[in-house]
Formats: C-alpha cells, structure tokens, sequence
C-alpha cells in the first residue's frame, strides 16, 4: 500500500520512516521547496520528491493548521483513497469536502525526527474520522508502532487541551517551581537537577499506582498550617506565582478529596488555608 505525505517536516519525516520500515511504499514526499523534499525522502530512505500535493492510497497531510484547509482543496485523491492530518486541535471535519478522511496525532513532542522515530515504539497516536478513514488509520498506527487513541467526533479541542497539560504546562509548572527554589536560595541549575528528578518520581509513582493513588504532599495530608506559610511566603517573595499556586491547590484538594485522604472540616481547612491572609471563605 502506499503513502504520500504533504508537509514533511519533523512529524511528517518520522512517519515516513516508521511507514518504510513496517513495508508501506513511500509515494510523493510534499514540501514547499524541491530541496525540503528531497532532504525528507533522504531521510524517510524512499519516496518522490515533489512540490505539488499528490494523494495515495494513505495520504498524510502534516502542515501547520492554517494551511490544511488549503491542501485539502489542492490535493486530488484517488478513489479509495484516505486523506488524514496530523494537526491536534481539529478532526476529520478539518478536511472536508475530502471522503473517507481523518485525523492521526501522535502525542509526542517531534524536536528532533531521528529521535522520535527511533523511540516511537507505544507512542499514543489521537485518531478520528470516517469509518472508512479509521479501517486504514488503525491498522497504519500499529503498524509503525503506535497505541491508537480514539477520539470522539467534535471533541479532540478537549484531547488537545489535555495533552497541554500533561507537556507544556508540566514545562510551565517546573518553571514555576524553579523561581521558589531560587527564592529560596537555591541555585537555578541544582534547582533544576532536583524539581526534575522528583517530577520524574512523580511520574513513576503514577505509573505504579495510578491517580489519585499517587497524590502526596501537603494537601492531601490536610496540612493546612504549612499550607498557610507557603502563602504567605510566596506572597511575600514571589507573589505573580501565587494564583497559579491556588489554582492547583484547589484542583489537589478535589482529588485529595476523590482519593477519600481529605474529607469534611479537613477539606474546608485546606480551602480556607489557600486564600490570602484575612480572607475568609
């Protein structure tokens, strides 16, 4: 079967790569300039290099979001073909009036394409669209050595959102954490040696047990003393962080609260103990 891939970027390189590897044919390899195409069909190790958008039996359309309109209307497709992108944020509808399509978004961070597809083995891959879309975008994901994901019609602004939280905002919250401990005296690069190694145990506690089994710390032992002298300390010190530090405080005690660590008067200590001194719930 084969696979052409308009947009060969980083995301569109690694898939070409896996999708020789696992014996798909490689078709056109799309870019805006013959000399990107014939960089990424060097890479992928197969494929035509081309500057107009041609379809195949599996065409990728992986190009920033605001030009997938545009290809979808450009791109001629043969009959039985399946046209799918791999922007995050829209599904199959970003494609119309092309049928069967879909969607196929790896949940991967994409910097470097050597890498990524190196280690792709179990990476999630978000996909929607057509019935007929998904009996090829199934099978195409196991193949390279994704996990499918289904996501429902309509939703995948809702799955974006997620993955930005779980990837961009861990980022933002590391960062966050990294401007108390230098408050606090700590220099940034020992900082970042040991919010990363405890977010990385974090994470293997997740992985082990689950959430909210996971949950530890002050706010799911109810500790609202210690909880008053962080606010008021980063009030004191660093006091653009302290909404973001509410925020999350309050989002901990609902699932400290689900885990049944933090139940009654101990939830509603906790509360009160997230707002600024003298403000009362």
């Amino acid at each position: 079967m084969e696979l052409s891939i308009v947009g060969a970027g980083r995301c569109g390189k690694t898939l070409g790569r896996l999708a020789r590897r696992a014996g798909w044919r490689i078709g056109a390899v799309t870019c805006r300039t013959l000399s990107h195409a014939r960089e990424a069909a060097a890479f992928i190790g197969a494929g035509r290099p081309s500057t107009k958008p041609e379809g195949a039996a599996l065409t990728l359309i992986a190009v920033p979001d605001g030009e997938i309109e545009a290809v979808a209307r450009a791109l001629r497709m043969p009959r039985g073909g399946v046209a799918a992108h791999t922007c995050a944020a829209f599904g199959a509808e970003a494609l119309r009036p092309l049928r069967p399509a879909g969607a196929l978004h790896p949940l991967r961070s994409f910097v470097d394409a050597g890498k990524a597809a190196a280690s792709f083995a179990g990476t999630p891959c978000a996909v929607d669209g057509d019935a007929a879309a998904m009996k090829r975008l199934l099978p195409f994901v196991r193949a390279i050595g994704g996990t499918p994901l289904r996501v429902k019609a309509g939703r995948k602004p809702l799955y974006h959102a997620g993955a930005v939280f779980a990837s961009n905002y861990l980022v933002t919250v590391l960062e966050a954490g990294l401007r108390l401990l230098e408050e606090a005296g700590v220099k940034r690069a020992a900082a970042l040696r040991a919010l990363t190694q405890l977010a990385e145990g974090t994470l293997a506690n997740v992985h082990a047990v689950g959430i909210p089994e996971a949950l530890t710390g002050p706010i799911e032992r109810g500790d609202a003393a210690t909880l008053k002298r962080h606010v008021a300390s980063i009030l004191e010190r660093s006091p653009l962080l302290y909404p973001l530090y509410a925020l999350l405080g309050a989002q901990t005690a609902e699932m400290a609260a689900t885990k049944g660590s933090l139940r009654g008067r101990g939830l509603e200590k906790v509360q009160s103990a997230l707002l600024p001194p003298g403000v009362v719930r």
